[in-house]
């Protein structure tokens, strides 16, 4: 499986935030492709079509953002596949920080990110 960068961005847990940061990368032709965004400190961490971009757009606009490397997966939809990739990995001391995914309705796949690490060996096992 191939590794991809994430954008990371430290944000406040207010109202709005969220909506700030998906502002600034709309009005600047950013897609978002995979979200997840957790904790009292608003860790967001996001998939988008040019993170480099992404990264100087947000700054530019106080935004705090870096990019981060990271195993993206593309499992069947199927009980246990998820347990086996992260079996595999288990098993090879490498360690998963965080995961996030989703499947689309009526889709065979699931497409998960792992946080792990490792991302380089985490994407020659898997």
């Amino acid at each position: 499986m191939p590794t991809t960068k994430q954008l990371v961005i430290r944000a406040a847990n207010r109202p709005g935030t969220l909506a700030r940061i998906a502002q600034t990368l709309a009005r600047n032709r950013i897609n978002i492709q995979g979200l997840d965004s957790s904790g009292p400190q608003a860790t967001v961490r996001m998939l988008v079509n040019n993170p480099a971009r992404a990264v100087q757009i947000l700054q530019k606009a106080k935004i705090r953002a870096r990019t981060e490397e990271v195993v993206l997966v593309n499992l069947a939809d199927r009980p246990g596949t998820l347990a086996r990739v992260t079996t595999k990995l288990a098993q090879r001391g490498i360690n998963i920080n965080y995961a996030y995914g989703t499947v689309v309705r009526g889709s065979q796949r699931a497409a998960i990110v792992l946080g792990v690490s490792n991302p380089g060996r985490a994407s020659r096992l898997i």
